[in-house]
């Protein structure tokens, strides 16, 4: 997903099961939210650019806004999604 000031959203991950990149996705699916991804396992230039970007091989990392998380809780993702304005507009009750 792009923002209004061109910010996307990257995860580096794998397809092999992992309960952090699964609660990952579903947390930016939750938000209704789009993102390009790379399978580490299967792409040796995304696994590459991980590392160099996190000195680590661990997955989920992820790329919001300025931020970059690795193995990040719902909180952190929202927290990052926040900061960025990646967040959807929330609509006030009107209770």
């Amino acid at each position: 997903m792009e923002s209004t000031t061109g910010q996307r959203i990257v995860m580096y991950a794998r397809d092999t099961y992992c309960p952090d990149v699964s609660r990952a996705r579903r947390r930016l699916a939750h938000h209704g939210l789009e993102w390009t991804e790379f399978n580490v396992e299967v792409d040796d230039a995304a696994r590459d650019r991980m590392r160099e970007i996190t000195g680590r091989g661990s997955v989920p990392t992820l790329l919001i806004g300025d931020r970059v998380l690795i193995e990040p809780s719902a909180a952190e993702i929202d927290e990052a999604l926040e900061a960025a304005s990646l967040l959807p507009a929330v609509v006030a009750s009107s209770s």
